[in-house]
C-alpha cells in the first residue's frame, strides 16, 4: 500500500492527512524547541523508535533528548502519507542540523535522512507509534574557513557511508551508535523497513 500513488481521497482523508502532517511537524518543532511535555503527548506509550543513536520507546526518547548537550534541529522538506482506518504511514524528508566543537574547531553536521513514521488514531486524536530512519548522505564541515580541522578517512572506515559523520561525531560525544540500520548504502535494509511498516498498516 505504501510508496505506491494516492488514490482519490475523501474530505475525511484529506483532513486525516493534515492532522497527521501537523503532529509530526509538530513533534519535530517540540524537538528542536525544548518542549519536553508536549513532545511526550505526541508518542503512544508503547511507541518505538529506532535511530542511530537511541532505540526505546517514544517517552524514553524524549528523556534520553533532554539531555543531549548539542542542539540538534530539524529542516524538514516535505511528508508522503498512506492512511488505512486508523492507521497510517508517514515518510518525512529532512535534514539533521548540529553544530559541535572537536578539537577547538566548530564543526557543522548536516545528515539527510527519511523518517518513517507509523501513527495511529486513538479516541479520535493520531499519535506517533513508530519512528524509524533511514540515512542517505552528511557531512562534517568547519563553520569557520580559517579553522583547520581535518579527519582522516581511516577514522571513518568502520562506519557507515549514508552516516559516517553523524555516527563518528555522536560516538565523539559518548554515545553508542547502531551501525545495522537501513540506509542507502544497505537497501535490503530499507526494503524490509517498507515491507514491515506496509504490513503493520494493512493488518
Amino acid at each position: 500500500m505504501i510508496l505506491t500513488r494516492p488514490q482519490k481521497n475523501t474530505e475525511q482523508d484529506i483532513n486525516y492527512i493534515v492532522s497527521i502532517k501537523q503532529l509530526l511537524e509538530f513533534e519535530r518543532f517540540c524537538r528542536d524547541n525544548a518542549l519536553w511535555d508536549e513532545m511526550k503527548k505526541c508518542y503512544l506509550e508503547d511507541s518505538k523508535i529506532t535511530i542511530s543513536w537511541f532505540q526505546g520507546t517514544g517517552h524514553e526518547f524524549v528523556e534520553e533528548s533532554k539531555k543531549m548537550l548539542v542542539r540538534a534541529p530539524h529542516k524538514i522538506y516535505n511528508t508522503g502519507t498512506w492512511i488505512n482506518g486508523d492507521k497510517a504511514v508517514a515518510i518525512m524528508l529532512t535534514t539533521i542540523q548540529c553544530k559541535t566543537e572537536i578539537d577547538g574547531c566548530e564543526l557543522e553536521l548536516l545528515s539527510d535522512a527519511k523518517l518513517v513514521f507509523r501513527v495511529q488514531r486513538v479516541d479520535g486524536m493520531w499519535y506517533i507509534a513508530a519512528m524509524e530512519a533511514i540515512y542517505e548522505k552528511d557531512s562534517l564541515v568547519p563553520v569557520l574557513p580559517n579553522c583547520n580541522f581535518t579527519l582522516d578517512k581511516k577514522e571513518l572506515a568502520g562506519y557507515r557511508e549514508s552516516y559516517a559523520c553523524l555516527a563518528w561525531s555522536l560516538q565523539k560525544q559518548g554515545y553508542e551508535i547502531n551501525n545495522n540500520l537501513p540506509g542507502i548504502d544497505r537497501p535490503d535494509l530499507v526494503e524490509k523497513l517498507y515491507k514491515d511498516a506496509d504490513k503493520w498498516l494493512c493488518e
